[in-house]
């Protein structure tokens, strides 16, 4: 009996439906037993969703326990959209290992990290979802 020699699988996350996708796609179609995955997120700092978790976070003028204001402490949406997604691929495969890696973008492009991390990781699939247009979707 041949038995095929593990991979490393690499998928780009985000709280996106596109990551999910991606890494849906790679549970049910990509990995076999032995692969390894690594669930790769590039935080940005300078994206709107920090800007409105820090708008979140500003205590209220009128209430200092406001619904809207996070306690600090609070767990981080980063943090929790990739317990769940670790937690999604040990139900749907219980012997893959599954790893998570954290980067800042550092002034850089998205591609490059991916390129530089997959190089370092030494990775052997990229799955990275896509967002289409109505109009690409449709024309194919």
């Amino acid at each position: 009996m041949v038995v095929a020699p593990s991979r490393n699988v690499m998928v780009v996350v985000d709280p996106t439906p596109q990551s999910a996708a991606a890494l849906q796609y790679a549970l049910s179609h990509a990995l076999v037993q032995r692969d390894k995955l690594i669930l790769l997120h590039i935080e940005n700092p300078i994206s709107w969703k920090s800007t409105i978790s820090t708008f979140l976070r500003r205590p209220s003028l009128s209430s200092p326990t406001s619904p809207n204001s996070i306690p600090e402490g609070a767990s981080d949406t980063d943090t929790d959209f990739l317990d769940q997604m670790k937690r999604s691929c040990k139900i749907a495969q219980p012997k893959i290992d599954v790893r998570v890696e954290k980067t800042d973008m550092d002034g850089r492009d998205k591609a490059t990290i991916i390129l530089s991390k997959s190089k370092a990781l030494g990775i052997d699939l990229i799955i990275i979802g896509q967002k289409r247009s109505l109009s690409s979707a449709i024309l194919g």
